[in-house]
């Protein structure tokens, strides 16, 4: 019963992919664009779309948490973090999408358990050293690089587990029914919550440390 479950959900999956995407490449609107996109340049539309997910997360996350309403908008900020949307996150997840699925290929499993062997590589071994490089980046770019221990001892760790909150239930779903290609793609459904969070977490106020606060007290 349960193989069956399984099955079926997959046919149903692939189906949509496939009427979305006009049967193979004609119409489909926004999403039928997505896969011609996808199918003649996946690098740079995952650029693309990556930038174009940073840049709204970032809005978001200045709109509703930071009050932009009375602010302002930042726009240099938005530009940054568009930027490491596009040049570092869509390519990233390009490559490292691709690099799985050989892995798990090699590994010969299938089904289910090549959905766990491909959850267990994403999130404990892409996940954390990624929001790492990822952080460190955005506050290099910022001007702050010197800031970027201190960072990373303050907020790495509860990104990482917020990182599994979220992602660790989607990508079982992403890895044991979507196929490869369109596997950033469906990733993107859920990029832009995280997105905002990631904005608006990258950028709070760094803590004093106890042993620096206590060295500048003397």
């Amino acid at each position: 019963w349960r193989r069956r479950s399984w099955r079926r959900l997959r046919l149903i999956i692939e189906r949509g992919c496939s009427c979305c995407s006009g049967g193979g490449g004609g119409g489909g609107g926004l999403w039928g664009l997505y896969l011609r996109c996808l199918a003649s340049n996946p690098l740079a539309t995952k650029c693309f779309t990556s930038g174009l997910l940073n840049a709204v997360g970032d809005l978001f996350a200045q709109v509703m948490f930071e009050d932009a309403k009375t602010k302002g908008v930042d726009w240099r900020r938005t530009g940054v973090f568009t930027l490491l949307g596009s040049a570092l996150v869509g390519p990233a997840l390009h490559f490292w999408y691709s690099t799985l699925g050989k892995i798990v290929a090699a590994t010969g499993t299938t089904g289910t358990a090549a959905a766990f062997v491909s959850l267990a590589l994403d999130q404990l071994v892409f996940a954390p050293a990624f929001l790492a490089v990822f952080i460190s980046a955005l506050f290099a770019i910022e001007g702050n690089a010197k800031d970027v221990p201190a960072k990373l001892r303050q907020d790495w760790g509860e990104t990482v587990v917020t990182n599994w909150k979220i992602w660790v239930p989607f990508q079982f779903l992403n890895f044991r029914f979507v196929p490869v290609n369109l596997q950033v793609g469906a990733a993107n459904v859920i990029a832009l919550l995280w997105n905002t969070y990631m904005s608006w977490v990258s950028h709070q106020p760094l803590k004093v440390e106890p042993v620096l606060a206590a060295v500048k007290g003397k």
